[in-house]
């Protein structure tokens, strides 16, 4: 009668129901941690960014009146507070000064906000409103604290209000006649930027034309005037030194350069790290899978040796034992590393929901969506599977490999 590799995987796998529950339980939990560490990762990643991103800018360009207006002395100081807007002031450089800072070794970013006016708004808060421009596609300090990411670029027409200013998004906002459509809001900043209305530039200037926006005494903003251009400095590049280059092509009497704060970068740095130690975590627990499990399919090829050689006694082929045994691997790899998903799953929302991941990493984690889940799902089933399978090539071949006669008579030893 020809043998069934089917009928011997099941049979084997429902004799053997404590060795085979011990098996899938060391899959389960290579694979929970696997998971786990992957919905860490995927889950503080955006946010990872979108904290480096709140942290503003490193550096802030600024006409040499900016600093006389402010009172803050000759030399500016570095600034305690993360970079995120200019203060308002009439001291106003050229934009050209971009073009310029742009080229500057260390330099990533460049971006420049321009302050139109403040004005008294009932319809839209008790406090006074600060209108400011900036450049939708340079931003990088303004825009990542949008509480929802808009569906389409902010465009002409569009403005984005701060937290506390009232009006849903898709609404309309009146300012002194001039209406334009709220295309997001802001996280609260606990600063100006909560009571501020941002145009793109070319609205800005437009409006800083019409009568009754800019006051009388105030200059008058013509087009390539900004009040500030906001640098985010490379990767490794350093700070101080960075600031000088920049400084160099201009004179202190035209422009200064203010730093933030050398106490905000410990911080950026431990954020820009985490999603860095989530991997090397994963790493490790993938690494150290593979002798766990070999020793296991070592373990339960010797126990079987008396099953094996009686079916190699029965005219088994050498072939059928190694795919028997790879088979059983595989099956109680997938077993194992779908419980372990579900399990570490699970966990991941009640920890998320009790706030316990938040307090442990400092990091704020959101929840999956399921295809996210699904996606991350796929390379910790992946992984398990394969770990399984290759830990279990050399017991399989042993165990195809084994004379029948001395596999019956060297059972139990």
């Amino acid at each position: 009668m020809k043998m069934n590799i089917i009928t011997l995987l099941t049979a084997s796998i429902r004799n053997k129901p404590g060795r085979n529950l011990a098996t899938i339980f060391c899959f389960a939990f290579i694979a929970a941690n696997i998971f786990f560490l992957q919905l860490l990762f995927s889950g503080t990643v955006l946010n990872v960014d979108q904290g480096i991103s709140r942290m503003g800018a490193d550096h802030i360009i600024v006409g040499a009146q900016y600093t006389a207006h402010l009172r803050i002395g000759e030399n500016p100081p570095e600034n305690t507070m993360a970079l995120v807007k200019v203060e308002p002031s009439s001291a106003r450089i050229k934009a050209d000064v971009m073009g310029v800072v742009g080229k500057i070794p260390g330099v990533s970013n460049v971006s420049p906000q321009l302050y139109v006016s403040t004005l008294d708004l009932p319809a839209v808060s008790p406090e006074p409103v600060d209108l400011f421009g900036i450049d939708p596609a340079t931003d990088f300090t303004i825009q990542p604290w949008l509480q929802t990411p808009p569906d389409h670029p902010f465009g002409p027409g569009e403005v984005l209000v701060g937290s506390e200013l009232s009006g849903k998004v898709g609404s309309q906002i009146d300012i002194q006649g001039h209406l334009y459509t709220i295309a997001g809001r802001l996280d609260p900043t606990k600063s100006s930027v909560d009571y501020t209305v941002f145009l793109n530039m070319d609205d800005a200037y437009a409006i800083a034309s019409a009568k009754g926006i800019v006051p009388p005494s105030a200059p008058q903003i013509s087009p390539g005037d900004v009040n500030a251009v906001l640098v985010r400095i490379a990767q490794g590049a350093d700070s101080g030194m960075v600031k000088s280059r920049i400084q160099q092509p201009f004179s202190y009497s035209y422009v200064k350069v203010i730093q933030r704060h050398f106490s905000l970068d410990p911080a950026s740095q431990e954020i820009k790290g985490l999603p860095g130690l989530l991997g090397v975590i994963s790493t490790f627990v993938v690494v150290a899978a593979f002798p766990l499990i070999a020793l296991i399919a070592a373990m339960v090829a010797h126990e079987r040796q008396r099953e094996i050689g009686l079916l190699r006694s029965m005219g088994a082929k050498r072939k059928a034992i190694f795919l028997l045994v790879m088979s059983e691997s595989l099956v109680l790899a997938t077993i194992g590393s779908i419980i372990g998903v579900c399990v570490s799953l699970v966990a991941f929302l009640l920890l998320n929901t009790m706030g316990l991941l938040q307090t442990t990493f400092q990091v704020s984690f959101r929840t999956p969506a399921l295809y996210e889940i699904v996606a991350t799902s796929c390379p910790a089933l992946i992984v398990v599977i394969a770990i399984g399978s290759i830990s279990s090539l050399w017991p399989a071949y042993w165990s195809s490999r084994m004379n029948p006669y001395d596999a019956i008579r060297g059972e139990g030893k």
